[in-house]
């Protein structure tokens, strides 16, 4: 009896351990022989199943080929990779390899012969609980190192390679703002006025041009 009751309770501690498990995926950038790129995407098969039922609606495909196909164009909107500022990740011939944990690999272009910075966004599971995504990049004369990506970092990140390693960039607020996605908010356009607006009068006080105001 003691036995049965151990099992029970081990298989409980066991179901409860993996219900509370975060939702993990990973995308790896990797560099092939012939000096081509490609994009890998892995993550267990129902995280890709939710997200596209969520996205897409519960009747949104009727077999596996529609299936892989709505993950491939899924991942193409919700997957941006951007490198030394200017040159952003294309992301061709999709294929995806069903099963517990699924593979999607995509070929790319527009990486350049030499990787000076890197921002990458993946929001593919970002409605998912506790989700994060380990990102790597595997490329000749790059040291090889993972960043996580979740919802304290709004599943993004700001690689600068220095001394042939990729190291993550703090972003601040102040230099958020001007980025270009960022300006594109009429929100973020009005904050920053304010803060260009405050650090104005306070200019102007130190140089005595507007009193400061007075403390009682």
């Amino acid at each position: 009896m003691k036995r049965w009751i151990v099992s029970l309770v081990l298989v409980a501690w066991a179901s409860l351990a993996q219900a509370h498990q975060p939702a993990i995926s990973t995308v790896i950038l990797a560099e092939k022989s012939d000096q081509s790129w490609i994009l890998q995407i892995r993550s267990p098969l129902n995280s890709f199943e939710y997200v596209i039922k969520q996205n897409y609606g519960e009747n949104s495909f009727a077999s596996a080929d529609e299936f892989k196909d709505l993950v491939i164009n899924y991942l193409k909107e919700n997957i941006s990779i951007r490198f030394n500022g200017n040159y952003e990740l294309l992301l061709q011939k999709g294929t995806v390899k069903l099963g517990h944990e699924t593979n999607v690999f995509f070929q790319v272009t527009e990486v350049p012969e030499k990787i000076n910075s890197l921002e990458v966004s993946n929001t593919s599971f970002k409605t998912i609980n506790r989700n994060q995504s380990m990102f790597m990049v595997l490329g000749e004369g790059l040291d090889k190192d993972q960043f996580i990506l979740n919802n304290e970092n709004e599943h993004s990140a700001i690689l600068k390679v220095d001394d042939n390693k990729l190291v993550q960039q703090e972003a601040t607020l102040f230099l958020g703002l001007f980025q270009k996605e960022t300006l594109n908010s009429s929100f973020n356009i009005w904050v920053l006025g304010v803060i260009l607006a405050l650090a104005l009068i306070y200019s102007l006080q130190r140089m005595n041009i507007v009193p400061a105001k007075k403390s009682n």
